[in-house]
Parts: C-alpha cells; sequence; structure tokens
C-alpha cells in the first residue's frame, strides 16, 4: 500500500512540475500602414486611373485624401489593399481622357460631389493590378 501511495503521489509531483508549451499568438492577417506611404499612395493612383477609365460621363474624379486602408501581405500573389479614399471632380471630362493628376480640382462651392470609395485592390508580385470593386 505504501508503496502504491509513493507511486501516485510521485507521478501528481512530476506532473506538478510540466510546463505548458508558450502560447503563441498568431500573427495579424491586416497590416496598417500609415496613409501617407508611398505604397499606398502609388495604389490610390493605381485605383483612380482605373476608375476613371471606366467613366463614360461625368468629369474626372481627384484624390482629395486617403481616409483609412488596411494591406493584407500574401507571400505569393502580393499585396491586397483595402482602401477608403475620398474623391472630389476635376475640371476635365472622363472623355479627355486626361490623368486626375494633370486636372485641376473644382472650386468646392462647384463640385458636384465628394464621394467616398472603398474598393479592393490587388497588387500583384508580378506587377499586374486588379480593381476588384468599388
Amino acid at each position: 500500500m505504501t508503496l502504491l501511495f509513493l507511486l501516485l503521489f510521485g507521478s501528481q509531483l512530476l506532473c506538478s512540475w510540466a510546463v505548458s508549451p508558450p502560447v503563441v499568438e498568431p500573427p495579424s492577417l491586416l497590416l496598417s500602414p500609415a496613409c501617407n506611404d508611398s505604397a499606398v499612395e502609388a495604389a490610390a493612383d493605381l485605383a483612380l486611373r482605373q476608375i476613371n477609365a471606366n467613366q463614360r460621363e461625368g468629369y474626372v474624379l481627384s484624390l482629395y485624401r486617403i481616409f483609412s486602408v488596411q494591406e493584407h501581405h500574401q507571400k505569393i500573389t502580393g499585396s491586397v489593399f483595402y482602401l477608403t479614399l475620398d474623391v472630389v471632380e476635376t475640371e476635365c471630362h472622363v472623355l479627355s481622357r486626361r490623368l486626375w493628376k494633370d486636372c485641376t480640382n473644382r472650386p468646392m462651392h462647384q463640385t458636384v460631389r465628394i464621394c467616398f470609395i472603398y474598393l479592393f485592390l490587388d497588387l500583384s508580385v508580378h506587377g499586374s493590378v486588379w480593381l476588384r470593386y468599388y
């Protein structure tokens, strides 16, 4: 009986010294780069170029500010940006096909719309860009 007691007590003592492995938190899937980061500004520029190329009426939209940005970095395909942009109309018509940087913004009292654009921009490692939706 004493031997059984010592065996149970010894096994409990050994189990009490056991240490669980450290908890490793998984890395965050979404990064929050600064809005004035060069990669973010390049992504916003590419997005506005594609948005303006898809328009058939109205005026070229220009970047007013980058409201928020989140980046999902993917090892194989590149980065996916989730951007929220404030845009204003310029004095250039969309049929002129001028870049938004080459146009002057309309005065605020003549601006028809200031809109928030939430877009999903996929930048590939190979240099291709897909504007998924906006």
